[in-house]
């Protein structure tokens, strides 16, 4: 069984490989990092923040264009070209083709941020040698923990693009479902704590739109939480017990989503 999955899981990942609008990504993402040093420059303080804050940006940029574009363009080419047919004639199962779609494209998403995350380290190292002195309070670890948490976000995310793509044959369905999802997740904590707060005990809210949303929070994804920027940016200290939670959240929910896709995709007719 794990043979068939790593063998469906290279062979996605070197399709995802030979995508141009990879390269594309990756050379965009680098040049905001590199454009870092001119946005530095106009700074007279907190070179530091400034620096972290902009290259945590660039990676997690990147591998948003990657979830939306590469991601779900693996997905639709199987059932576009046709090649799906000729993966199902061999000894796979349903499940298992599910599974080893993710396994490739989540080696493509790692594989591809290490190697932003080691751009990112470089332009940082190259700043902190130019400005130690913003730099005092700078911790390495802390800045690798926020990329780990950004790993965490798009292996759920991408969970919900294999999803989708179990119950539409639409690509761009799939696109707008999977843009929607981040939107909501990214949101989904503040409009909640707005709610409870004494600025909105004045808003006419419908029970209906109320209860929405109370539903809404506990089956939206909490992207929020995944976002360390601020908190590497800064300094802070990430616990490993908060590093536990969102990684037991994540694999909990991607888990939920795999097993709800291979269940549809059992049933679906290919046509």
């Amino acid at each position: 069984m794990w043979h068939r999955l790593f063998a469906l899981a290279v062979l996605t990942y070197k399709e995802g490989v030979r995508d141009r609008a990879l390269f594309g990504i990756g050379l965009f993402s680098i040049a905001l990092m590199a454009g870092s040093f001119l946005v530095v420059s106009m700074f007279m303080r907190e070179l530091s923040k400034v620096t972290v804050d902009i290259n945590l940006s660039a990676t997690a940029f990147a591998g948003l264009l990657l979830t939306f574009f590469v991601s779900i363009n693996l997905m639709a080419k199987d059932m576009d070209r046709r090649t799906i047919y000729l993966v199902m004639s061999k000894p796979f199962s349903r499940a298992q083709y599910i599974w080893g779609k993710y396994m490739g494209i989540m080696l493509l998403i790692v594989v591809a941020l290490l190697m932003l995350s080691l751009c990112a380290s470089l332009t940082i190292w190259f700043t902190k040698s130019q400005y130690q002195d913003y730099f005092k309070g700078f911790i390495w670890i802390e800045f690798y923990k926020a990329v780990y948490a950004q790993v965490l976000m798009f292996g759920l995310l991408n969970a919900f693009v294999i999803f989708y793509s179990t119950i539409t044959t639409s690509s761009f369905i799939t696109l707008l479902f999977s843009i929607s999802t981040y939107i909501a997740g990214q949101t989904i904590e503040e409009v909640v704590l707005f709610l409870k707060t004494e600025q909105a005990d004045g808003m006419v809210m419908s029970q209906g739109i109320d209860a929405l949303i109370n539903v809404f929070q506990y089956i939206l994804p909490n992207l929020s939480v995944f976002d360390l920027k601020v908190q590497s940016a800064h300094a802070i200290i990430i616990s490993r017990d908060y590093l536990f939670t969102i990684t037991c959240y994540s694999s909990a929910y991607t888990i939920v989503l795999l097993l709800l896709a291979s269940m549809i995709f059992k049933r679906r007719e290919l046509r």
